[in-house]
């Protein structure tokens, strides 16, 4: 895993790298701190007995959209305001996890038990893994050298806001009507009702 917090895998060269990257600690520490949590779910899924991966299925879907929703509303608008090339960079971020939560949105028909959940299954795993790689690699030094101290300051603050305003556990219930969405199921409305929650506090 990259070392954001020590920065010297970004080649530090002067004091204002230096203060970017030790003030990224306030917000990247807890992007890698949600990453270590879905890859520990991620890991034990297989291990679950067979009536308890549905309920561990719904524990990984919140905790992988929680945290895609708040660094869809906070750490990515900083990345294009802030970063060289952000827009870019961004958007190929957030295109892997609409790809992951479409994913979701497929599972979540079938079977736990089913040769093709644990298809997707295993599928989804390489695709958060790769993600997160790709965020440690890419994302999180890019905005560590970028961004002003105070703003990462900020921006760790209204991240923790953002997921402690998220529901803690999911309650899916398809919206009648959902006109302009991708997917409309139990999965879609665990996105908008954190999406919803997080817009209210940032």
């Amino acid at each position: 895993m990259t070392n954001v917090e020590g920065g010297k895998e970004f080649g530090e060269t002067d004091d204002t790298e230096r203060k970017g990257t030790c003030m990224a600690e306030s917000l990247i520490t807890n992007l890698l701190a949600d990453h270590q949590k879905a890859k520990a779910l991620l890991e034990r899924f297989d291990d679950l007995p067979m009536d308890r991966r549905e309920e561990g299925f719904w524990d990984l879907t919140l905790t992988l959209v929680q945290h895609e929703v708040a660094e869809e509303e906070i750490l990515y608008p900083a990345v294009r305001r802030y970063v060289d090339g952000g827009d870019d960079l961004a958007g190929g971020r957030i295109e892997e996890q609409s790809a992951a939560e479409l994913l979701l949105a497929e599972m979540e028909h079938q079977l736990p038990n089913d040769t093709v959940f644990m298809q997707n299954f295993a599928n989804l795993r390489d695709a958060v893994l790769e993600h997160a790689t790709a965020e440690e690699e890419t994302v999180f030094p890019e905005l560590a050298s970028a961004v002003d101290a105070d703003e990462l300051a900020h921006l760790g603050k209204l991240y923790e806001k953002a997921k402690a305003s998220a529901p803690t556990r999911p309650h899916p219930h398809a919206p009648d009507t959902a006109p302009g969405k991708v997917i409309v199921g139990p999965v879609a409305a665990v996105v908008d009702r954190i999406r919803d929650a997080i817009r209210k506090v940032v």
